[in-house]
């Protein structure tokens, strides 16, 4: 894998963390050229994805409907997946798995992510893709959660939702999809986010890569 730099660590270990409703955070301007947030939008992976869901409201836990494609799981790079990407995205993946991006995460949230593992994957959202409102398993200790999408419109919704309650529409801030913009957040029992169906009409695919810091000793709140 090449080892170019891609994301700005200053940019991410200076997030402004909001204290309420839990711990979360807008990042702005991690990857630092313009040229360079572009090219990671038009060169988002196409190939591979694989359809997971759940109708809402079943017992078995929160639904959704996503397309993903694993590219780290449990530390280690899915060469088959990775080998797929472009140069560039390579060396994205690759600066998500150094010390760099560990330690920038870390200075922002104030979490131990020494003995973390990383999950890494990519992420697509057509016309009618949700994921209901939840908190995240317990063993993730901090989430980033990056956007890949130039002129999303409101009216297409797909909007990650910070919220106070269980209840979708008890809404503290409202993130639409950016390019390269992305949202830290520590997990908690409180942690209540959603992600808003995305419209019929929406142009664009809603395009998400997701990072998971994971500790294996926490199981349970």
């Amino acid at each position: 894998m090449t080892t170019t730099a891609v994301l700005d660590w200053d940019a991410i270990a200076r997030t402004d963390m909001a204290g309420a409703p839990f711990a979360w955070g807008l990042v702005r301007d991690s990857v630092p050229q313009i040229a360079t947030r572009r090219a990671l939008a038009a060169q988002f992976p196409t190939e591979g994805f694989t359809l997971t869901e759940r109708a809402a409201g079943t017992a078995a836990g929160k639904g959704y409907r996503t397309w993903n494609l694993s590219l780290v799981q449990d530390g280690l790079v899915n060469e088959e997946t990775v080998r797929g990407l472009t140069p560039l995205w390579r060396g994205l993946v690759d600066s998500l798995l150094g010390d760099a991006y560990r330690t920038a995460v870390a200075a922002a949230t104030g979490q131990d992510l020494d003995a973390c593992t990383l999950e890494v994957r990519a992420v697509r959202y057509g016309a009618g893709s949700w994921i209901d409102p939840h908190t995240d398993r317990a063993d993730k200790i901090v989430t980033q959660t990056w956007y890949f999408n130039e002129g999303w419109r409101e009216a297409w919704s797909g909007a990650l939702r910070i919220l106070r309650s269980p209840s979708a529409d008890d809404v503290a801030a409202e993130v639409l999809p950016g390019l390269t913009d992305s949202v830290l957040l520590v997990p908690s029992p409180h942690s209540w986010h959603t992600v808003m169906p995305v419209a019929a009409e929406a142009e664009q695919q809603r395009h998400v890569l997701l990072v998971h810091f994971v500790s294996k000793d926490r199981t349970t709140w």
